[in-house]
């Protein structure tokens, strides 16, 4: 018997949660899952998940904010605002929290931008950060933290317990982060990660895999191409970009051939299917007001997302399935991507 959405929504909770300790893992997180190995993590889009899944797991949250006491300085902060500024995440308030915490670090200057305090007009007592498997808000014993009750988010005190370590040199789930290490925070590490993994690219297929604007990218590989390391052609209306030479592939991958996974993209939609599924009222609707909802939610940007992200997932049927019948449909196609993405880290 095919589940219901209730009954769907903690197993789709937990295989996600399971995949964001697995890839915090491999970044260095102290974990007692399997590090995510054979494709490149993205850690900005990995982020701003988990400032909103990860409120369903105290322990991992925390152990994010340990690992951004570590490696933060790592991290391009102008594109996780860049991420939000085009409304692909809804975290924005919690990672305003973290930068808060991050802001206390050696590294202040790099995350005073970000930790802009909301609006708290309509709840100036704050909602809750964590939540139990029921749904309900993790009880809070003693005085709630300052830096978060100041962007309105409720929780026990914070403190680092040292769950974190540099993230290591030898996967290809670190190559971002490795790459940064190298040459600098900058747009050209996720310029050569695309070029690495697919051959060669456009500006705008690279702006729109990478989550950045095509101005930026247009730029910088101008500038990457006088170094002579890149050539272009020009196809059509379009120019293409590639690295002038396999020696670079196995200079950062070995003999690995990982696939791209446009992570923000993928990240997106899984985060507004699940905050779709995420809404108790969704319990009380019939199947075919479930299944209207979520026909709309999956036309509005996550079906596309989906289909576009590099998971190699063929397009949902949607229109094949009519009224209530795109609910199992729809679980078993989820399920089948959660299972493809599985395999893709192991």
């Amino acid at each position: 018997m095919t589940p219901s959405l209730r009954e769907f929504r903690p197993f789709f909770r937990d295989r996600l949660l399971d995949l964001l300790w697995r890839q915090w893992t491999s970044l260095g997180v102290i974990g007692q899952v399997s590090p995510w190995r054979l494709t490149p993590v993205d850690p900005e889009a990995l982020l701003l998940a988990s400032c909103t899944l990860a409120r369903h797991d105290a322990r991992l949250f925390d152990a994010i904010l340990d690992w951004l006491s570590v490696n933060g300085h790592y991290l391009n902060i102008q594109r996780v605002r860049r991420l939000l500024s085009a409304k692909t995440f809804r975290g924005e308030s919690v990672f305003a929290a973290m930068a808060s915490k991050a802001s206390t670090s050696t590294h202040a200057v790099k995350w005073a931008r970000s930790t802009h305090v909301p609006d708290r007009k309509n709840n100036p007592e704050g909602e809750p950060l964590f939540f139990m498997p029921d749904g309900k808000p993790l009880p809070i014993l003693h005085a709630p933290d300052a830096d978060f009750l100041s962007h309105g988010l409720v929780r026990e005190r914070y403190e680092n317990r040292g769950v974190a370590q540099s993230f290591g040199t030898h996967d290809c789930a670190s190559l971002p982060l490795r790459l940064r290490a190298l040459i600098g925070v900058s747009s050209r590490c996720e310029i050569l990660t695309y070029l690495l993994l697919n051959g060669y690219g456009s500006p705008r297929a690279v702006a729109r895999a990478c989550g950045y604007y095509p101005a930026t990218v247009i730029k910088a590989l101008a500038e990457m191409e006088v170094s002579g390391f890149l050539v272009s052609r020009t196809e059509g209306r379009q120019r293409q970009y590639a690295l002038i030479s396999d020696a670079w592939r196995t200079l950062f991958l070995g003999d690995a051939r990982p696939r791209w996974i446009a992570w923000p993209a993928l990240f997106s939609a899984l985060e507004q299917i699940w905050l779709f599924l995420d809404v108790p009222e969704r319990d009380g609707q019939s199947p075919l007001a479930q299944a209207s909802s979520l026909r709309r939610l999956l036309n509005a940007s996550v079906h596309d997302n989906l289909a576009s992200c590099g998971l190699g997932l063929s397009p949902f049927a949607i229109e094949s399935h009519a009224g209530e019948a795109l609910l199992p449909y729809f679980i078993e196609r989820m399920t089948e991507g959660l299972d493809v993405m599985d395999k893709l880290g192991s």
